[in-house]
């Protein structure tokens, strides 16, 4: 069995989300001692595209010979509100209508959302964009996390985001084992995890490579329900021994931790967007508006609505009183 995965590259893509999809990749068919991922390159003219360095990437094959794909995926970057790609577009669908799975990285959900490929999907994009990506898609139930797999969508955030997502492909096409060994390759066991704020504890640690993929996991997955057991699952420990685990090392739960990343979350959108509260609850896994509300002021002393008020108010930017609010 091979999947085949077809890269749509726009004008400004960023290559660190492309160089860390082919990384895991390559480092899987390797683990897996055959050539299980094959990937090629297209673009809207079939000449030399451009990434957001000004380094010139040569497409695979002609977009109109292209073969179907198991995954494709548009990459953009900066302003792809405005990006016109129709014949890259008119493929995703075609990929889509027969039923392959279609996803955008970084900005790419831009692309997929003005294709009408995105309409009452969960998709994500990169942090930066994604006030004006909830504004101009209403109809895309945006999530502000890493990657978003809903159905046949896929989106993610760019970046190490990226990472985060192919791995998690790898994991659910190969297996844990070779996941975790992707993972080791490329150090990703052996750095160090900042903590979502607490000033009970240091910010920075190095945790056994259980909790470092589980707190991952938890990051890229804040707005969706993560239970322990699947998390335990995922990682190829008991429950006993996750649950075991996160007491001694992080005095504290998983669903704990996930709720505070939620909070992390919303505060970054209450504080540096003029989003409503409803739409950031939804963002970041909240059932409502209230629920939102009457968890944010239980752990920050202040309801966001206030929050964003005195946030404007103020000649100069507060300080946040906890966990840093931008860091992915």
């Amino acid at each position: 069995m091979t999947r085949q995965i077809s890269f749509c590259l726009c004008p400004g893509f960023p290559l660190f989300s492309i160089a860390a999809a082919l990384d895991v990749m390559r480092h899987a068919n390797r683990f897996a001692a055959t050539e299980f991922y094959r990937w090629t390159f297209l673009s809207e003219t079939d000449q030399a595209v451009t990434d957001s360095n000004g380094i010139p990437f040569s497409p695979g094959c002609d977009i109109a010979t292209a073969r179907a794909s198991d995954f494709a995926f548009i990459v953009a970057g900066f302003d792809a509100s405005k990006i016109m790609q129709p014949k890259l577009s008119g493929w995703l669908q075609k990929q889509a209508r027969a039923g392959h799975i279609v996803g955008g990285i970084s900005n790419g959900a831009f692309v997929l959302a003005a294709a009408g490929l995105l309409n009452q999907y969960s998709a994500t994009t990169h942090w930066e964009d994604f006030e004006s990506f909830c504004l101009l898609y209403p109809e895309v139930r945006a999530r502000y996390q890493r990657f978003v797999m809903d159905r046949n969508r896929i989106s993610c955030a760019g970046g190490s985001a990226t990472l985060d997502l192919f791995l998690e492909l790898a994991r659910q096409d190969l297996g844990n084992e070779i996941a975790l060994k992707i993972s080791r390759q490329m150090l990703l066991q052996e750095q160090s995890i900042v903590l979502p704020g607490s000033t009970r504890r240091s910010s920075v640690r190095h945790y056994s490579p259980p909790v470092q993929r589980a707190l991952s996991l938890i990051e890229a997955g804040v707005g969706q329900s993560i239970k322990v057991n699947e998390l335990a699952q995922r990682i190829g420990i008991s429950r006993r021994d996750l649950l075991r685990l996160f007491r001694k090392e992080l005095n504290d739960t998983p669903s704990r931790i996930l709720g505070q990343r939620r909070l992390d979350r919303a505060r970054s959108l209450v504080l540096n967007t003029g989003l409503p509260m409803i739409t950031i609850a939804e963002s970041v896994g909240f059932s409502s508006q209230s629920h939102l509300t009457s968890s944010y002021h239980a752990e920050f002393g202040i309801t966001p609505a206030q929050q964003r008020r005195e946030y404007k108010a103020a000649s100069h930017r507060l300080p946040l009183k906890s966990r840093d609010f931008r860091d992915w």
